[in-house]
């Protein structure tokens, strides 16, 4: 008994310690909580709350967008009163996708998509895509399985 009461006390601690150690970060659409170790004294109490800025332009030569967090609640010693977030940009080219053509005489069906609006000004206009047809005689789907056989 001793002995359950022991390892049980154990994991307890383990867990505690993996819980408190770096920072957690919690974010919704309005605002960033930042909670971070400072010190003996403030272990797990210290929360620093950030509102969001808007993001950014995408800079090309980083291929990064930044956005601004301005302190909103917390410490003004112990919590940084900004913060700069990094992330990549995404695809600079955006396409509305078409409808697949019928398989011609290669096997090969395609697509012509148009570049969506506010794409970059280097992106091509269209873009068409081929891919392979599925062969008719393919594998059976998981609806249609093919019999099984016993064996004798």
């Amino acid at each position: 008994m001793k002995w359950l009461a022991l390892c049980v006390l154990a994991i307890i601690v383990v867990i505690s310690l993996a819980v408190a150690d770096g920072e957690v970060w919690e974010e919704d659409d309005h605002e960033v909580l930042i909670r971070s170790e400072r010190g003996a004294k403030n272990r797990g109490k210290q929360e620093c709350r950030y509102g969001k800025g808007a993001w950014s332009e995408c800079d090309p030569k980083t291929n990064q967008r930044s956005r601004t967090l301005s302190l909103k609640k917390g410490n003004q010693t112990s919590c940084e009163p900004t913060k700069t977030i990094q992330k990549k940009c995404k695809k600079a080219c955006r396409y509305e996708k078409g409808t697949w053509s019928e398989c011609n005489v290669q096997s090969q069906m395609t697509r012509n998509d148009k570049l969506k609006p506010n794409s970059d000004t280097s992106c091509e206009l269209t873009r068409q895509i081929s891919k392979k047809c599925k062969a008719k005689n393919a594998k059976p789907t998981k609806d249609k399985k093919a019999p099984r056989r016993n064996r004798q």
